[in-house]
């Protein structure tokens, strides 16, 4: 567009970012009417719950009334356990698009484990540093790097703290790219890490995380993996399958 003699550009990266910033605030008001609706979900559970443990004391107590009596109040204690499993599939979905929600606003972010930046020095040219040099990736540039920050409790032991506990808190750097090509350029270099005491792993939610741990932990699973926010692995039998959060691993195997 031009104005006189002066012209006005937008540039490409310029509508990403505004479009970035209008699906970022989409997304975060989704997740606050998703926790919403948990919390009514979650609620209703509860009075469920309670409902049903009366039933089941009344019965207790009862047990010796008349076989009609019985026989209503084993109708009530059914149609409650219904009602508090459905309540429960409920919620179970509702955490599910909510954890679909919040693994998608992680679609630019990296976690760089092992990596922390030297005295002196910001994370976002540590984080490039090590892209160039331990990566060996030079099409990119600190421009390509939205934000770069340690995650809370990843960097603040001492050395000595550090070798002892290393694998089980070591230093842990969040990097957030512009573009999510560029995200996906050094995913795709990581397997130059191998061997080293440095990984590159997708922002996994809370949720995810447990997933990849159960499955990591279960004797029927081989390997497992994430791309692009979805979870792989590859079962004792040999097949290859997608898992979701709270899908059990008899049903995969069944499959």
């Amino acid at each position: 567009m031009s104005y006189g003699t002066r012209s006005v550009t937008v540039t490409p990266s310029e509508v990403e970012v505004i479009v970035q910033k209008a699906i970022t605030t989409a997304l975060n008001d989704i997740t606050e009417l998703f926790n919403h609706k948990l919390e009514e979900l979650d609620k209703r559970m509860s009075a469920t719950e309670y409902r049903l443990t009366a039933v089941e004391e009344q019965l207790s107590q009862e047990f010796s009334s008349s076989t009609a009596n019985n026989h209503v109040q084993t109708q009530a204690q059914t149609e409650l356990s219904t009602e508090l499993s459905a309540l429960r599939n409920e919620t179970r979905e509702s955490l599910l698009l909510s954890n679909d929600n919040e693994q998608y606003s992680r679609q630019n972010n990296l976690r760089f484990c092992g990596l922390k930046p030297a005295e002196g020095e910001d994370c976002c040219s540590a984080a490039m540093n090590f892209i160039k040099n331990t990566l060996r990736i030079s099409s990119l540039n600190e421009t390509d790097i939205e934000v770069a920050h340690m995650i809370a409790g990843s960097s603040s032991q001492s050395a000595d703290q550090q070798t002892s506990t290393y694998q089980r808190r070591r230093p842990t750097m969040m990097v957030r790219f512009c573009r999510r090509d560029k995200r996906d350029l050094v995913i795709r270099s990581r397997k130059l890490l191998k061997g080293t005491h440095y990984a590159v792993t997708e922002d996994l939610t809370s949720l995810n995380t447990k997933t990849m741990n159960r499955l990591r932990n279960h004797d029927q699973v081989r390997s497992t993996w994430s791309w692009n926010g979805k979870i792989f692995a590859v079962l004792s039998n040999g097949h290859k399958v997608a898992v979701r959060p709270f899908q059990p691993i008899n049903e995969l195997l069944a499959n």
